[in-house]
């Protein structure tokens, strides 16, 4: 069953920047982009938003669209939800209570740390393990997996956590306690510092949720260095006091291998995009099974490797954990007392912390009618015949099987192969004219204006 084809992207290209160097085209785990006219092209239905094509793109023509600092509004309660990893951004001697006072200080009228809402998380974990489930269950809290399996994966979509995510229950909670106070819901709004560019689709077009409760997203870049500005500014870092508004290990929740510790059995975390494809690959073949819980993140290191993490990730987890400790004498001086306020909502928050059934995406799917699809995929597999299986890229597709499927689609032709244009044409059913046409169909113009005869000459 495929459900809502609406495909909405952080991940953009900018035309002006690009130029058809195919990095990005190399590098993407679902074969979502090609070259057209000497451009990179990206197929909605089948990016999940991980970013590793914005990692490796040399001209920085590859983008993460944000709502930005500038849609903030100003006649409202502005609230920013940031995220432990980005306190993380910033060198040991700033305290946590200092980073989310710079933070304020950008232009909000409070500020909300989203790991409060990870004790939340665990309770909810705990009585999710008590309910029959398929196994294994497949951590949610990754929006650029849960997309990925949707994509590529579909037979294991049933196997995700129908939960919402950390970012979601700490704005549900932030609405529900302003509501208490009086204030109108009308002129609350949260925007989500954001470390990657899946999490600003997930914040603003969640799946398994009609609406979200989340307003807008900013950049993580943007935000550290508005921050850093006002932190740089102060003559006395580090003399701010800190409280412990939540238990130690949840400002670890966003790293790799922290979550797997509250579901018992046989759990396992796997990170990086490659890591969690061949995983997955296993997983859906057969050969991994008696496994009850995957913590699964595309970025290395969990989010502390996110696409728009100013800061090396490596010296963010430790930070993070040098914060953890500190924490954990903080609640061993308050014998054991962690006041979070989020916890006093906890009962209503269980009910609204569901979502809907995670559906397959239509990435791979040929035809919406059987019967089509099947000969389309016979056709795939005699086009795989003439095809030398050398995935050179040189076609504007990433692999054999990807232009044979764009072949099938009707948005490629068997030409586009250099390999088939020489057999073409020494059989006289392709002339070099049409040959040529067809190599600046797909790397443009202007690209091969490089090989006139006086160059030649020259060389």
């Amino acid at each position: 069953m495929v459900k809502d084809r609406n495909y909405r992207h952080s991940i953009q290209i900018d035309r002006d920047k690009c130029i058809g160097c195919s990095h990005c085209m190399r590098v993407c785990s679902t074969q979502a982009i090609r070259i057209v006219e000497g451009f990179a092209s990206i197929s909605p239905e089948r990016c999940v938003d991980c970013g590793e094509c914005y990692r490796v793109c040399p001209q920085r023509a590859i983008y993460a669209k944000d709502d930005g600092l500038a849609s903030v509004h100003d006649n409202a309660c502005r609230i920013a939800l940031v995220p432990s990893v980005f306190i993380g951004q910033f060198p040991s001697e700033y305290s946590a209570t200092q980073v989310l006072k710079a933070v304020k200080a950008v232009g909000f009228d409070e500020v909300f740390e989203v790991e409060q809402a990870v004790d939340f998380m665990k309770e909810a974990y705990r009585a999710m393990e008590q309910k029959d489930h398929l196994r294994p269950l497949i951590s949610s809290y990754c929006p650029a997996v849960v997309r990925l399996i949707q994509v590529q994966y579909p037979s294991l979509t049933h196997h995700i956590m129908l939960l919402k995510a950390p970012h979601d229950i700490a704005a549900l909670y932030l609405r529900l306690a302003k509501e208490k106070e009086g204030l109108d819901s009308g002129k609350i709004f949260i925007y989500y510092v954001t470390p990657c560019a899946a999490k600003i689709v997930a914040a603003r077009a969640p799946v398994g949720e009609s609406v979200s409760p989340i307003d807008g997203t900013i950049n993580m870049t943007e935000m550290y260095n508005r921050a850093s500005r006002i932190l740089w500014g102060e003559k006395n870092p580090g003399l701010h006091k800190t409280t412990a508004n939540m238990s130690p290990d949840s400002v670890n929740w966003s790293l790799s291998g922290t979550e797997k510790h509250y579901f018992t059995g046989r759990s396992l975390a796997i990170d990086g995009m490659e890591n969690v494809i061949e995983f997955l690959e296993k997983l859906e073949s057969g050969h991994i099974a008696d496994i009850d819980f995957l913590e699964m993140r595309a970025c290395d290191q969990g989010c502390a490797g996110g696409i728009l993490c100013p800061g090396n990730r490596f010296l963010t987890v430790e930070r993070l954990e040098q914060r953890q400790k500190k924490l954990q004498r903080l609640k061993e001086r308050d014998h054991d007392r962690v006041d979070n306020p989020l916890m006093a909502y906890s009962e209503t928050l269980h009910s609204l912390s569901g979502v809907e059934p995670v559906y397959p995406r239509d990435g791979l799917l040929l035809d919406d009618d059987m019967e089509k699809a099947l000969v389309k995929l016979q056709r795939i597999k005699k086009l795989l015949t003439y095809f030398p299986g050398f995935d050179c890229g040189a076609c504007g597709a990433p692999s054999c099987r990807s232009l044979a499927e764009d072949i099938v689609k009707g948005r490629a032709s068997i030409s586009h192969c250099v390999f088939v244009q020489r057999v073409m044409e020494k059989n006289y059913k392709l002339s070099p004219d049409q040959a040529f046409i067809v190599i600046e169909k797909i790397w443009g113009k202007d690209r091969l204006n490089k090989y006139n005869d006086s160059n030649a000459n020259d060389a």
